[in-house]
């Protein structure tokens, strides 16, 4: 199976002034896609050098999970194996006042969770905020795509972005960012991490949705050495 971390993501080749270096087609109004005020053109640009960042902060992130998450088969500090009994899955929420009564009827677990919480908040939210953000970019992107059917940018179709040497390449890259996003993820941050780190944080459902288990990842994870 291709290593997901060796392949190379594009970005729009720029001139020395900051502006595309791609041949420019002209639209049906005689406009350059990436014209400065061609609206449609720039929230694409934009959409794509997002997911460029978002995939840079999944491999940052990837590299820093902490040790507590990584079960006694991959952590370099087995101390940090006591956390366990605080960290839930998803489970939690099918059963989460069974979980609450289970802490709070233990004092020793509930210092070990406030304790996990304080010395690992700004991680974890990191780990939530990237998670939400890929989310976000699907949510984004669609909508650009409808609104563009839609008639919101007036002098611009689908047809003619796809016609454009310069929509075509933004559009083939926001979405093969977002299908990078979800293969990453999947390889980089297994199901149980991913729902393990999310847990401390209040997360909306589009994104525990994301997130959760499925038999894709069942299936990576079994399938990794």
């Amino acid at each position: 199976m291709t290593d997901i971390s060796e392949i190379d993501i594009p970005a729009p080749p720029m001139s020395s002034g900051g502006s595309s270096a791609l041949p420019s087609l002209k639209t049906s109004s005689s406009e350059d896609f990436l014209d400065p005020d061609n609206l449609c053109g720039q929230n694409l640009l934009r959409l794509t050098a997002r997911g460029s960042s978002i995939v840079a902060e999944l491999l940052r992130l990837s590299t820093n999970i902490p040790d507590s998450l990584l079960g006694p088969t991959k952590t370099k500090d087995p101390e940090q194996l006591k956390y366990a009994p605080v960290l839930f899955d998803f489970q939690y929420l099918r059963a989460a006042e069974d979980y609450e009564k289970k802490l709070n009827d233990n004092v020793e677990l509930l210092d070990m969770d406030q304790e996990y919480q304080e010395n690992h908040e700004e991680i974890l939210i990191r780990f939530y905020k990237l998670f939400e953000s890929i989310w976000k970019y699907w949510s984004d992107l669609s909508r650009y795509i409808e609104d563009v059917k839609s008639g919101v940018y007036i002098q611009h179709s689908l047809t003619d972005i796809i016609h454009n040497v310069n929509g075509k390449q933004l559009m083939c890259e926001a979405l093969y960012l977002y299908g990078v996003m979800l293969l990453m993820m999947e390889e980089k941050i297994p199901g149980t991490i991913r729902e393990k780190s999310t847990m401390e944080i209040i997360c909306v459902q589009n994104v525990l949705v994301l997130l959760q288990i499925n038999s894709y990842s069942a299936e990576f994870t079994s399938a990794a050495p």
